[in-house]
């Protein structure tokens, strides 16, 4: 009974610790001039996913602690584990789409860099000439 407990406040507290830390990262992003519109959207749209997975993982601990709080009957406890796995798999989910989001980002940051230093290697032979 007291590892529930336990477990439940680590995970509560994990959550707010995170939604913190994201919400302090997006007013970076806020106030940096130097982003583009498409780096802070990019910025925006990580905000919210991550936003929601930490809320999430609060609801999750506080379901955990409500758990000896559910009926030992069958059904009950389906619905209960139902939601806990439902809970997880959404965890799971932007988290992978959030890994995803931001593979891609790279992807196009790294190709904007190479395109910028193809100019510059273009540019700097033709003044070698």
């Amino acid at each position: 009974m007291v590892t529930v407990y336990a477990t439940s406040l680590v995970l509560i507290g994990l959550s707010g610790l995170m939604l913190d830390m994201h919400r302090r990262s997006w007013r970076g992003a806020q106030q940096d001039p130097s982003l583009s519109d498409r780096d802070r959207r990019f910025a925006q749209a990580q905000y919210r996913r991550r936003t929601q997975a930490s809320a999430i993982i609060g609801a999750l601990g506080l379901a955990i602690g409500m758990g000896p709080l559910v009926p030992l009957r069958p059904w009950p406890m389906v619905l209960y584990v139902a939601s806990l796995a439902g809970a997880c798999g959404c965890i799971l989910l932007l988290a992978a789409i959030d890994v995803w989001a931001t593979r891609q980002n790279y992807a196009r940051l790294r190709s904007e860099q190479l395109a910028a230093q193809m100019k510059l290697a273009r540019e700097l032979s033709r003044d070698d000439r």
